[in-house]
């Protein structure tokens, strides 16, 4: 699968879903970035080839991916890595809506509105990703 293709999907669906979503595509390199729901849902980068080792993407959907599944950080939470075939992209949405649900129940509804809002307001106009990105919605 293409890489475009696939990032035009999964934005297809996480829409669908509910998830705003916000798109940075690299100048340099053909790594796609999708911010969901602010960063309430942390981000997915999406590849051809291994991102830089000081940047810590949640998901990361990279072609031909062989490696572990789960990388362990310095934060107490595991980087997960997935290929472009159609099975690991499905247990990404997955894993995904998992988290929100998590945080619907941890949050409600005005809590986790609220949480997205505020990421929202907090980075828009930051440097990089918030500056550069589409809000798709």
């Amino acid at each position: 699968m293409k890489l475009r293709k696939v990032t035009q999907t999964l934005i297809n669906f996480f829409q669908s879903q509910g998830i705003k979503v916000m798109r940075y595509d690299a100048y340099s390199t053909n790594s796609i970035y999708l911010k969901l729901d602010y960063g309430l849902l942390y981000s997915i980068r999406l590849s051809d080839h291994q991102g830089k080792e000081h940047l810590n993407y949640r998901f990361n959907v990279i072609m031909h991916y062989e490696g572990p599944k789960y990388v362990a950080t310095e934060y107490s939470w595991r980087r997960e890595f997935y290929d472009l075939k159609p099975d690991d992209l499905n247990n990404l949405c997955i894993r995904i809506l998992q988290i929100r649900s998590q945080r619907l129940l941890e949050l409600g509804l005005y809590g986790y509105q609220h949480a997205m809002d505020h990421r929202k307001q907090e980075n828009m106009g930051n440097k990089g990703f918030w500056k550069q990105a589409k809000d798709l919605g």
